[in-house]
């Protein structure tokens, strides 16, 4: 009954690696996440895209998701991903889960005719981010949104840009009020 299992969960881990590679991600972290040798994750991926895997460093750094357009869409896919966590009866392990996710940002992005700016990389990346608690999520005290912010600047009363952009302020604890800009008037 066990080398049945074990049987399953290796399958399980080349189909894994297989969805990974097939949508772009680098072996070192197909390799992390199945546990597969680098030798035959780079034959494989030779074998499903045709080329030889990509080199170079993996994208590390958390500036990437504190940009306004690349937080958005970070915080769509870690809404899509925890969304998906929270059905356990799935069964997806954190590999599944990543795909997942990913594969649904990418499909909401082309249904908008548009192509996602983040990378399977850069997904795995931020999911490790989160995990090291290097980058959390924040609600916006206006419209509830939850979105990426660093642990190194953090807010009690954190307003998204789209808020602030419409004149909303926080002071104080108090609740969010919206601000009357004044027209400059050249005199």
């Amino acid at each position: 009954m066990s080398t049945k299992r074990a049987l399953q969960a290796e399958i399980q881990q080349y189909r894994n690696a297989e969805r990974l590679l097939l949508l772009g991600a680098r072996v070192p972290i197909v390799m992390e996440m199945t546990r597969l040798s680098s030798w035959f994750l780079r034959k494989l991926s030779l074998e499903i895209r045709g080329e030889a895997p990509r080199k170079g460093q993996i994208p590390n750094s958390d500036q990437w998701y504190l940009r306004r357009q690349n937080n958005l869409e970070a915080s769509l896919f870690c809404a899509l991903y925890d969304g998906l966590k929270k059905h356990p009866e799935t069964g997806m392990d954190e590999c599944a889960l990543l795909v997942a996710a990913y594969s649904q940002l990418r499909s909401a992005f082309e249904a908008a005719g548009t192509a996602a700016a983040m990378s399977i990389d850069r997904a795995w990346w931020l999911i490790k981010s989160l995990q090291i608690k290097t980058l959390r999520r924040a609600r916006c005290r206006v419209c509830q949104g939850r979105y990426l912010q660093a642990w190194s600047r953090l807010e009690r009363n954190f307003l998204c840009w789209d808020c602030r952009q419409q004149g909303y302020t926080v002071a104080d604890g108090r609740a969010p009020r919206r601000v009357r800009r004044e027209a400059h008037r050249e005199s």
